[in-house]
């Protein structure tokens, strides 16, 4: 016997091919090497400084390796999910095992992640505290209104300004030297290194500049605009190093006063760091959730790298556990379903509990498969036994029906089936005298009444109601398993109407013998009376007459019966030869329309039927068998109501059918088929021989009658159906089919 063996590569659900496999561990080192470098970046701890272009290599990184061994893990989960639906040995063990290992596995990073997560929330909540906000707040404030006192000193120069050259305008007029003089001593005295008076249109009337080559921008229209209410307008520049101011001068028309003061470059220096400084602080603090969100991540993907990481080793390890277990369990369940071939894959090197319970399962196995194998042996010596017991049984021509000792049917052959219409299949395991009542009174005595060898008559009507008579024995068998009985029986119903038929022709024979010699010489002399003396009997002649008559006409009838008698007592022997059927037929049913003119014979002529019998045996069962139904009919007939015998050919691949059809009073209902016995009719003046010879035609031909209710009957009407079939030869040809109505 070929063994199979069940080893991890026969476990669906766990583990990967090769190339999986290894893909797997790759996966998993780069996770973790990944890791490791991720954390060290992190720190500070490497030559290269954690920069959005660094965190953002290693998130790309991480989110590769992540995506890679959740596809891989993935997939072995589904595995493992579908082979726990599917009930495979070991399913349940796995899940749980990876169960316990992812949640090992997840704890220790989850904690980690939210450890690195709360220490740089509190680090960025340092780094933004409401002190470190003061703080830069307060640098922009001095430095602020630094500016804005210079901007302030400069605007109450120019207004003081303005006001002096207006009081001195009408002295200045017409004298250039003069206006120039005092608007530099204007300026140098109020430290002004630029001032200027110069029209919207940009025409300078008046200049004091400290470096002659350069001048100021003029200002803006907006600002001329600004200026024409006559109050100091200040005018921003790019340049932090220099404050402007512009008025409108009272006194010269069209003319504005345009000043310009440098700030010193040391406190610019300062400005401008403390400015550096505000804006860098405010830009890293509108990106602190940008920042934490980017850490966040880089976190949150380490930890699922690690989490992953330490999943697929709980899943690799949770295989090498529950594989061996799963092979064995998967071994015990065919081992239970019948393959006694199965055996465990046993790793001579797997030394502890597992190899041992595989090693101790293969030699469980072994001897079940041979203790199997001589139970097979055993048990198909008892087959062929019973085999050719219930050979024997089908065989024979008697019905046996075996019972056990509280008579629940066990067994029945096909001859019983046949004789109850009953199947083997659907009585087992049933009472006898509830399938059979015909055989209560046998199991209300316990079989007492029948001794071995001893036969006994019962008596019970099919479902058609026809009698039949067996001849029953029983026999006792007490084994080890209880008492048993078998019921033998034959259904010798032909046999004894063979009997009686035979019986009854004998009796038929010397009836026929004794009472045929004296009719003759009895009809003869009251013929001889009437001729001879019927002229000269003067005193009452028609009553000797009338007695002569009858003496003649019952003679006459008894002769007919005496032809009867003769008739079925010495049957001859069929003469076979070919002939068509359809002729007989048409013969005898025009005989008996011309007969019986009164009765409707209608007859369907399906054409030339060749067949191989006797046409003038035919011939008298067809003529007894109309002439049951003509006396059917007749005695049934009501005024008004039209009797009708119908006659029917019907042919088939391997049978010729003839229906003879009546609406008489129909067969009775219960035991229809002893009228076919002989002296046993249903009529007061029958003398009960006609169905009998039909039925020895029929027998002589290997045909058989059937007794059956006439179609109409089923719609309400009466009648009676004698059909009689006859075997047809292969090659015998059937003519063309055709219906004719005669009346």
């Amino acid at each position: 016997m070929a063994r199979m063996r069940v080893g991890i590569d026969d476990l669906p659900g766990f583990g990967l091919n090769a190339a999986a496999g290894y893909t797997s561990i790759v996966f998993a080192g780069l996770g973790l090497l990944s890791g490791v470098l991720t954390y060290l970046i992190l720190s500070n701890l490497t030559p290269l400084r954690p920069n959005p272009a660094i965190i953002w290599s290693l998130l790309s990184t991480n989110i590769f390796i992540v995506t890679g061994l959740v596809f891989i893990i993935g997939w072995q989960l589904i595995s493992i999910n579908r082979a726990r639906r599917a009930k495979r040995a070991g399913a349940k063990l796995h899940s749980r095992l990876v169960t316990l290992f992812a949640v090992i596995a997840s704890v220790p990073a989850i904690l980690v992640a939210i450890f690195a997560t709360v220490t740089l929330d509190r680090g960025l909540d340092s780094w933004f505290s409401k002190r470190t906000k003061a703080i830069i707040n307060n640098t922009t404030a001095v430095a602020n209104a630094y500016l804005s006192e210079h901007r302030e000193g400069l605007r109450r120069d120019v207004l003081m300004m303005a006001l002096d050259l207006t009081r001195a305008a009408d002295v200045m007029r017409g004298d250039t030297r003069r206006s120039r003089n005092f608007i530099k001593a204007q300026a140098a005295l109020r430290s002004m290194p630029q001032a200027l008076v110069v029209k919207r249109d940009g025409t300078v009337l008046l200049a004091a500049s400290a470096n002659k080559d350069i001048l100021p921008d003029m200002p803006p229209s907006e600002a001329f605009d600004a200026a024409s209410g006559g109050e100091p307008v200040m005018i921003t520049v790019s340049e932090r190093s220099q404050v402007r101011a512009l008025m409108k001068l009272q006194g010269f028309e069209g003319y504005y006063l345009y000043a310009t003061r440098f700030v010193a470059s040391n406190v610019l220096d300062h400005l401008s760091r403390s400015d550096a400084a505000t804006r860098e602080y405010l830009s890293i603090e509108n990106r602190r959730y940008e920042a934490q969100l980017t850490f966040a991540l880089v976190y949150i993907v380490l930890t699922l790298v690690i989490l992953l990481s330490a999943i697929w080793l709980g899943l690799l390890i949770a295989n090498r556990l529950v594989q061996p277990i799963s092979a064995l369990i998967k071994a015990t369940q065919k081992l239970g379903d019948g393959d006694l071939s199965v055996r465990v894959i046993d790793d001579d090197r797997n030394d502890d509990e597992v190899g041992q319970l595989a090693r101790t399962f293969n030699t469980m196995a072994e001897r079940i498969s041979n203790q199997q194998t001589e139970l097979i042996e055993a048990r198909d010596d008892l087959d062929e036994r019973a085999k050719f017991t219930e050979m024997v049984l089908s065989g024979i021509s008697s019905g046996v029906i075996g019972v056990d000792e509280n008579w629940y049917i066990n067994h029945v052959n096909e001859s019983a089936e046949l004789v109850f219409n009953i199947d083997e299949a659907q009585v087992a395991g049933q009472r006898l005298d509830d399938i059979i009542p015909a055989f209560s009174e046998l199991v209300k005595t316990g079989g007492k009444k029948i001794k071995a060898g001893k036969t006994q008559q019962v008596s019970f009507e099919d479902q058609e109601g026809n009698e039949h008579q067996l001849s029953v024995s029983t026999a006792k068998s007490d084994t080890a398993y209880g008492v048993n009985f078998v019921i033998t029986f034959d259904d010798v119903t032909n046999l004894m109407s063979a009997q009686r038929t035979a019986a009854w022709a004998d009796i038929a024979r010397r009836i026929a013998h004794e009472i045929k010699n004296p009719l003759t010489p009895i009809q003869l002399s009251a013929e001889r009376l009437q001729s001879k003396y019927g002229k000269d009997i003067e005193d009452q002649p028609d009553i000797f007459a009338q007695c002569t008559q009858t003496i003649i006409r019952q003679v006459e009838d008894i002769g007919r019966m005496v032809d009867e008698f003769s008739s079925f007592a010495r049957m001859p022997k069929p003469v076979m030869r070919e002939f068509d059927v359809m002729d007989v037929v048409s013969q005898t049913v025009f005989l008996q329309r011309i007969a019986h003119s009164e009765i409707s014979y209608r007859f369907e002529n399906p054409g030339p039927v060749q067949m191989i019998g006797d046409n003038r045996q035919l011939s008298q069962a067809l003529t007894n068998a109309l002439k049951n139904a003509q006396e059917a009919v007749s005695a049934n007939r009501i005024d008004g109501e039209p009797a009708i015998i119908e006659v029917r050919v019907e042919t088939f691949e391997n049978e010729l059918k003839i229906s003879i059809l009546d609406n008489g009073p129909g067969w009775p209902e219960q035991n229809r088929y002893s009228l076919v016995e002989p002296y046993n009719t249903a009529r007061a003046h029958g003398t009960g021989l006609g169905l009998s010879i039909v039925k020895k035609v029929m027998e002589d031909h290997s045909g058989f009658l059937l007794l059956e209710d006439a179609p109409w009957c089923a719609s309400g009407g009466t009648g009676a159906g004698l059909i009689l079939v006859f075997p047809l030869h292969h090659n015998q040809r059937v003519g063309s089919s055709k219906e004719v109505e005669e009346t």
